[in-house]
């Protein structure tokens, strides 16, 4: 099977890591900096249907801002949030609002989790590097090997970059976040591996305490 072009991976990994580096994330509270009426519109919207996300308006309560376009034809701009809680992303909890030129919002799409604060638990026992072991082994590949941070983002998330360890073609990214489960929330590592075995890309979740793959996605 023929390797995935080199690029493919670059672009992956600096999407994921835009959600806890790129300036332009935000918070609710402070949308108005982005000096963009949109992104307000936007951010207005949710905290007042929260209900369409599947959330109530204190699970909206941080939200960031991952990315905003707007298309020259339509002149429609596209505003993507995410969810969080106490400064952390809420794995998979993501929203995009389309707001019209004349400040109309003609599309509202995604999925927020409900309740957070409901069953919240976990503890980091776990670092970057014994998350990236706890993750080969949860989808059954090689042990790493001589794994060792090569930089590391002071922030909540710990955005961590980890070496490659035999088991990845490329640096493996790190973060912590919370992994939605059926009993609540659980603080989480999630890590991307560029399987050097194979042609995969994993995006897998394990429990930051407990080292349990929580989930993952090729």
């Amino acid at each position: 099977m023929s390797r995935r072009p080199p690029g493919l991976f670059l672009v992956l990994v600096a999407a994921l890591m835009a959600l806890v580096l790129v300036p332009g994330s935000m918070s609710a509270s402070d949308s108005s900096e982005s000096g963009g009426d949109e992104l307000d519109i936007a951010l207005d919207h949710v905290r007042a249907n929260a209900a369409e996300l599947g959330a109530t308006t204190a699970d909206v309560a941080d939200l960031a801002v991952t990315s905003s376009s707007r298309s020259v034809a339509s002149r429609v701009t596209h505003v993507n949030l995410n969810q969080r809680f106490r400064g952390l992303e809420v794995f998979g909890a993501y929203a995009t609002v389309n707001v019209a030129a004349d400040g109309r919002v003609i599309y509202v799409g995604g999925r927020f989790v409900s309740d957070l604060a409901a069953g919240v638990s976990g503890d980091e026992e776990l670092g970057a590097t014994g998350a990236v072991e706890a993750a080969a082994d949860g989808l059954e590949l090689d042990d790493p090997a001589n794994l060792r941070v090569l930089s590391e983002d002071g922030g909540a998330a710990q955005a961590t970059v980890v070496s490659r360890g035999g088991i990845s073609e490329e640096p493996i990214p790190a973060r912590l976040g919370w992994q939605p489960t059926a009993d609540g929330l659980r603080l989480a590592w999630q890590v991307t591996i560029d399987d050097s075995s194979d042609a995969h890309l994993w995006n897998a979740t394990v429990d930051a305490e407990t080292g349990e793959l929580l989930a993952s996605a090729d």
